[in-house]
């Protein structure tokens, strides 16, 4: 796990969660964050601070390839998080405040148009994810729990 980006996906989750508790979990935002960047390695996140291929309409030198949008670019990966947290909001009427699960988080973003990845396909990448840098905090609170 990269512990600079897991700080940041608390970030991220802390302003997300303002006003509806401990739902958001910074542990999915980075494996999605980790998903969409390819390992925090892609030309868009390190030279636009952008995780997640976030869009806007307003025309800039970074086109998205497959549509009419431009990636969003950010000053920083805190300002990144700082905007993901409020973005998220956006999804509430999809059913993201109510995710008890990785798999309730990421198919609340795909029925709001997140991603156009099959929901199968994203989940596979984001639970492998998941297990490879988070397997340990389940198994810590399963242990806690007894």
């Amino acid at each position: 796990m990269n512990q600079y980006f897991y700080d940041l996906a608390k970030q991220a989750a802390a302003v997300a969660n303002e006003g509806f508790g401990d739902i958001i979990k910074p542990e999915w935002i980075y494996c999605q964050w980790c998903h969409e960047t390819g390992g925090f390695t892609s030309t868009l996140a390190s030279e636009y601070y952008n995780l997640g291929g976030l869009t806007q309409v307003t025309p800039n030198d970074a086109p998205q390839p497959d549509g009419q949008y431009y990636y969003k670019q950010f000053a920083s990966y805190e300002a990144y998080a700082e905007y993901f947290g409020k973005y998220l909001r956006y999804y509430e009427e999809d059913g993201l405040y109510a995710a008890a699960s990785l798999e309730d988080y990421i198919a609340a973003l795909k029925h709001g148009g997140y991603f156009g990845d099959t929901l199968a396909n994203y989940l596979a990448s984001v639970k492998g994810i998941y297990a490879a840098n988070f397997a340990s905090f389940d198994v810590q609170a399963d242990s806690a729990e007894r």
